[in-house]
């Protein structure tokens, strides 16, 4: 059975005026934080959160039907 697999992260993203690094309040996977910040974006070690689903429609669920 097929599951999708996310990897969600806190970064430090740096001021471009400043030089200083802040720690972001919602996770991004690695994706999105290079799309949105380049490379004004460090993982924050210690904080991969893994999310995984596992995709079922609701005939997967129901029993097998016999053709009429």
């Amino acid at each position: 059975m097929p599951s999708d697999r996310i990897e969600l992260w806190f970064w430090e993203l740096k001021n471009e005026i400043s030089g200083k690094w802040r720690p972001t309040r919602y996770r991004m996977t690695e994706e999105d934080a290079r799309t949105r910040h380049d490379d004004n974006a460090r993982k924050i070690e210690g904080t991969l959160e893994v999310r995984e689903s596992v995709g079922f429609r609701v005939g997967n669920l129901q029993p097998d039907r016999e053709e009429t």
